[in-house]
């Protein structure tokens, strides 16, 4: 399996992803709920019962003691013509919702792409040092047989093989762990993918997707990344609250159609017919300071999204420089590893002729091994973690699965904000502010001017 056909299965099949898709959706349709609010609603009610009215009309005709047996059905029609603003409000800040879970959507499969580009470029690096392992197992079994032969022809000692014996056990050692992290990469491979890996083959670099400098990388991410965009809709969902929490202080005027029919009812005898149509206006004139808190609340709650999305970027703005950092600091370390692992070789190769002539002891041929392996293995592993921190960068600059070719889901698409004419948060936006302690008295003292007399 390549690196792009694991991508391409994990993108559309990985649960987490699935999850905010369907987070997507679901937000999709209380968007779909805010919209109703401009709609009229028609309730349909019915009752039957029985009632007993004295009153002084029914007295009057001499009917007070009468039971009465009302029952009735109508329909009631309303129509909201002006809320303030209120319903407005409502749509931008679902429209803004929708967009911020289509951006989870891609800010998800951003990291999954990036999870599995890891585990994979892991399962290739530990492949890699198993075999490194095995062959270091193999090289002290080699030694182990001439130390055996020394020993029987009495240029070494007992002590010596059992030190032989001790460094093979060692090598062995090494190799289990080896193979043991391979195979816990390749479970980890499996949860993200739902597939085993099977043949891999190198993804080789993408180095031509990232920009020259770390400044312009930063900038891309700016544009880009859907962590950042998704806390920018967050915002200008906030910004679409303040604006409703004007509503309160404006009327309210619906439309009101009702049609009654029924026996009975409203304490008359026989049948009634009722049909009435009206415009109604509410306005509420004072509710003890409720609606001016509210709004200061959503004045903060807003700033608190914008301090949110100052964070994004600063943690994405960290994310690239460290990542542009490991990128050069790594492949500069595997070029100097690999020199030295390349120069231990050769020593290792004269040490062991030297041994055998008796020029070399046992623990220079042991040590000059040792230090061939791990060095080689770290060149290994530094040459991967400078890969690697390529397809970091291009994650955090919101653009993995572009490169990798990969689609992603439908869910990705955030069209609401258009589609419904959001307005876009300002950076500072000028809102009246006013302050926020609070005290233990009544937030209006009426007894304010006699208690300062």
């Amino acid at each position: 399996m390549s690196l792009r056909e694991a991508v391409t299965e994990a993108l559309t099949t990985n649960p987490e992803i699935l999850q905010a898709a369907e987070n997507r959706e679901a937000v999709e349709f209380e968007l779909r709920q805010a919209r109703s609010l401009y709609l009229p609603t028609l309730d349909l009610e019915g009752s039957v019962g029985i009632r007993r009215l004295d009153s002084p009309g029914r007295r009057t005709l001499g009917t007070a003691g009468n039971d009465l047996y009302p029952n009735d059905v109508g329909l009631t029609l309303r129509q909201t013509l002006f809320d303030g603003g209120d319903r407005r409000s409502q749509v931008q800040q679902q429209a803004a919702r929708v967009d911020g879970a289509s951006f989870r959507v891609l800010e998800r499969s951003e990291a999954i792409a990036l999870s599995v580009a890891q585990e994979y470029l892991e399962i290739m690096l530990q492949a890699q040092i198993v075999e490194a392992a095995r062959s270091n197992a193999g090289f002290h079994q080699q030694i182990l047989g001439d130390i055996s032969q020394s020993v029987s022809g009495g240029t070494l000692t007992e002590a010596d093989r059992i030190q032989g014996q001790e460094r093979l056990l060692s090598a062995n050692t090494r190799l289990k762990e080896a193979s043991e992290d391979l195979e816990a990469a390749k479970i980890r491979f499996m949860r993200l993918v739902g597939k085993p890996i099977g043949k891999t083959t190198n993804p080789g670099s993408v180095a031509n997707a990232i920009p020259r400098t770390v400044e312009a990388a930063i900038e891309q991410a700016r544009r880009n990344n859907p962590r950042i965009a998704a806390a920018g809709a967050d915002a200008d969902a906030a910004d679409a609250l303040v604006r409703g929490a004007n509503a309160p202080f404006m009327p309210n005027i619906s439309l009101e159609g009702t049609a009654r029919v029924g026996d009975d009812v409203d304490g008359s005898d026989g049948y009634t017919s009722d049909l009435q149509a009206r415009v109604v206006a509410r306005w509420n004139l004072y509710r003890g300071g409720r609606d001016i808190a509210a709004k200061q609340e959503r004045i903060r709650r807003a700033g608190e999204q914008r301090q949110a999305l100052a964070v994004t970027h600063r943690e994405v703005e960290e994310t690239i420089r460290d990542a542009w950092n490991q990128r050069a600091k790594r492949a500069e370390l595997a070029s100097m590893l690999r020199d030295q692992a390349s120069t231990n070789a050769r020593l290792v190769s004269s040490y062991r002729e030297q041994f055998r002539v008796g020029e070399r002891s046992l623990l220079d041929v042991l040590g000059a091994q040792n230090t061939r392996f791990n060095s080689a293995v770290l060149a290994q592993t530094a040459a991967y973690a400078s890969l690697f921190a390529e397809y970091r960068l291009l994650a955090a600059m919101g653009g993995l699965a572009k490169t990798l070719k990969t689609p992603t889901l439908e869910q990705g698409d955030a069209y609401a904000r258009k589609e419904f004419r959001v307005p876009v948060a300002d950076a500072a936006p000028s809102y009246e502010r006013l302050p926020s302690r609070q005290t233990s008295g009544a937030p209006m003292d009426l007894l304010a001017p006699v208690r300062r007399n």
